[in-house]
């Protein structure tokens, strides 16, 4: 066992690492769910590698600022904008392109509250300004402490007796940088855990969905971190390609492992100074340079961070609407000072301006689970070409030489066309492109369904059954022993006909709790809304789920309490949304028509809202199915709730939901109940209240109509479970 652990400790730290994370994902493979354990172990390197980065920081940037001369300064700050500009402009090259790759394909989704969430304005001021610099340093705003530390750097120069104060912090960096050496022996230990809590938890499902992206994602970034950044160094220094990819090995490592460039801040700059000293062209001026722009530059959109502007093409691709040349030079002119602050402020705000689907920003969160690490490693070797490029304009090693510098143009080149080439064909071979959401839509079930359950299918096959002379609603039923539950086949998610051709959905399941609680067996009858006040009366029905408080029902029917909030939207074809996201916009419409639902009445308060003095002409439909069925061509848009326009967008690909902003109309729904079913009502409040508190309205919500209900329930798949049969009942 010694002669192991020191045969292990003889190895070079790279490969250490790399045995850690090997050594992590197989015990992730092997436990499964199971590895969520080593969770903690996680959090603790990720924090003690945290830790040192923002005092570091903070310093560093004093000292490098505080040491240069004015002039100095300002040559510091042109070779730094325009080594920003040579990047972004490879980087957005490289994405641009990429897209080309993407085979076709149509998609829709379930519902999402970010249809109906208010759009994030870009608050640079918050993020890039602080009137106290320790709450930024407490809260790691770190552009502000960037900013701050720069402005005090700067306020150094000139001043006399600077060095009084400049020496005890170079002291202290030092003290930082030979501790985080320290912390980072730690690395093979911490990629273990991380490595494994990914294998084990990470669903092959969101691998299937994002698959495209992904590929692509992975592609561009080696493409960036390999070839590009580095042929940038290597065309203009004396540094060879071997030489800038070995400084760097560690660093980028350990930032893929752990998806944050920002703990290898210290080391880049340390491996920055290393290589300059081996080619003797270290001086004050490089060095300088060197913990300045590293530091200064991770706040500025960089490669890697760029990267995730990919996701926007993807998106467009992926709703069936691909960018074109001008709506991708519109992204990259708006996504550039966007990216100033975090991706996930500036993707929606992109995905609005270029009229997508917001709910597919949505998709964008699980995958930096893994697109975070290459993305983290991007940035890092950036941070080090930068560094290596500013310091060579600073300290005079910059050579431009028409041979090295074509080279690497022709091979930067040649490496995109490959790229992009090569994902065709790669995507082309992996990627299935058919549209299967409608059958997953029709595959849902519901958990439990009541032995007396029974489903009328035929609205004249239902007898009247009305209270006999002085019995109240309440006695009927229980004589009855049945609960008569209205409902609209072909309401998705809400109540549907599935695969099977059993009734399912929101509503069912939570009326059919509902008639349990009262100790009735359910009885489901199909109804037609301009009929409910009749049914109810004549006791055909006994209550009517998700009917909507409007005026049209006054006088005319009873209401339970409210149980669930609608959003009303539109849903229209995917080439029209962006028709319909701004209330401002609708406000100044003209010649629409739009579809809405059995009554003008109905839907009143929304079309005072979103249309006010627009000349429009609303159409009414009894029920928004023969639209999504394509059989009104005439109508523009179809108004109504986006939960419902949702899962109709999962059976019919092409159409988009929008909902308008700011301020969208709200729809409670209730039980609609008999006009004299006074008991009745008053017992089925009771059991909201109780439902509510239970939670089963919000399991019902979210499995129906989040459409968690379409998602796999089976454990993570491990060797110890699904190859041994350890740990499973046998």
């Amino acid at each position: 066992m010694r002669q192991l652990v020191a045969a292990y400790f003889r190895l070079g730290f790279s490969v250490r690492i790399l045995v850690g994370l090997s050594c992590g994902l197989l015990l992730g493979l092997f436990l499964g769910e199971g590895a969520a354990a080593l969770q903690p172990l996680a959090d603790i390197y990720i924090k003690l590698m945290q830790m040192t980065v923002l005092p570091y920081l903070v310093t560093a940037l004093i000292i490098a600022f505080g040491s240069l001369s004015g002039s100095e300064a300002r040559r510091l700050v042109r070779y730094g904008a325009a080594l920003l500009m040579v990047v972004w402009a490879c980087t957005l090259a490289a994405i641009a392109v990429t897209p080309l790759s993407f085979p076709a394909f149509e998609n829709a989704s379930f519902f999402s509250h970010a249809l109906v969430e208010p759009r994030q304005e870009l608050a640079l001021a918050d993020i890039y300004f602080t009137s106290n610099p320790f709450e930024s340093l407490s809260r790691a705003v770190i552009p502000a402490v960037v900013l701050f530390s720069c402005l005090i750097g700067a306020s150094l120069i000139g001043l006399d007796g600077k060095e009084r104060m400049l020496g005890p912090l170079g002291t202290w960096n030092a003290a930082l940088t030979r501790l985080t050496k320290t912390l980072m022996q730690l690395t093979p230990l911490g990629v273990f855990a991380i490595g494994a809590v990914a294998a084990g938890t990470m669903t092959p499902e969101t691998f299937v969905r994002l698959e495209v992206y992904f590929i692509a994602f992975i592609a561009l970034s080696l493409l960036l971190a390999f070839l590009i950044l580095p042929l940038l160094v290597t065309a203009v220094t004396p540094f060879g390609y071997r030489e800038v990819a070995g400084v760097a090995r560690d660093a980028l490592l350990t930032a893929f492992v752990t998806n944050n460039a920002f703990i290898v801040l210290p080391i880049l700059v340390e491996r920055s100074r290393e290589l300059m000293a081996r080619h003797d062209v270290l001086d004050e001026n490089s060095g300088s340079a060197a913990e300045v722009i590293v530091p200064v530059l991770f706040n500025f959109p960089n490669a890697g961070k760029l990267l995730t502007l990919l996701f926007v093409p993807f998106a467009a691709w992926l709703s069936g609407a691909p960018l074109s040349a001008g709506e991708l030079g519109e992204l990259f002119a708006t996504g550039l000072p966007s990216y100033f602050a975090k991706a996930q402020i500036a993707l929606p705000f992109l995905l609005d301006v270029l009229g997508l689907p917001h709910d597919l920003f949505q998709l964008y969160i699980p995958t930096t689970i893994l697109t975070g690490k290459f993305d983290a490693m991007v940035t890092a070797m950036n941070l080090l070409v930068v560094a290596l490029l500013g310091a060579g304009a600073m300290g005079g090693f910059l050579r431009f030489q028409r041979g090295p510098i074509l080279r690497a143009l022709l091979l930067i080149a040649a490496g995109i066309a490959g790229t992009v080439v090569m994902l065709r064909l790669l995507l082309g071979f992996v990627v299935d492109p058919s549209y299967t959401k409608d059958e997953v839509v029709r595959q849902m079930h519901q958990a439990t369904r009541s032995q007396g359950t029974v489903v009328q299918r035929e609205i004249h096959g239902v007898a009247t059954d009305a209270p006999r002379p002085g019995e109240s609603r309440l006695e009927h039923l229980r004589r009855r022993g049945t609960l008569r539950i209205g409902y609209d086949p072909d309401n998705l998610p809400f109540s549907f006909f599935n695969s099977d051709d059993e009734l399912v959905g929101h509503d069912v399941e939570v009326a059919e709790a509902l008639a349990g609680a009262l100790e009735l067996d359910a009885e489901f009858v199909p109804i037609r809304w301009p009929d409910l006040p009749e049914m109810l009366a004549d006791g055909r029905i006994d209550v009517m789920p998700s009917t909507w408080y409007r005026p049209n029902w006054l006088g005319r029917l009873r209401l339970s309490r409210p149980y669930l909030d609608s959003t009303m939207g539109f849903a229209t074809l995917d080439a029209r949304r962006h028709e319909f996201e701004s209330i401002e916009a609708l406000h100044r419409s003209r010649g629409l028509r739009i579809g809405i639902p059995l009554d003008r009445r109905q839907v009143e308060t929304s079309i005072a809202r979103y249309f006010g003095p627009a000349q429009v002409e609303f159409v009414t439909i009894e029920f928004w199915k023969p639209y999504f069925a394509g059989e009104h061509p005439e109508v523009d848009a179809f108004l109504m709730p986006a939960e419902h326009a949702s899962g109709w967008t999962l059976l019919h690909p092409r159409y988009s939901v929008v909902v308008p902003q700011p301020d969208p109309v709200r729809i409670p729904s209730a039980f609609g109940l008999p006009s004299d079913a006074e008991a009745l009502a008053e017992l089925v409040d009771e059991w909201l209240i109780y439902a509510d508190s239970a939670g089963l309205l919000r399991r019902a919500y979210d499995y129906w109509v989040l459409g968690q209900g379409a998602q796999s329930r089976e454990p993570r798949w491990s060797i110890m479970r699904d190859v041994l049969g350890w740990g499973t009942s046998r």
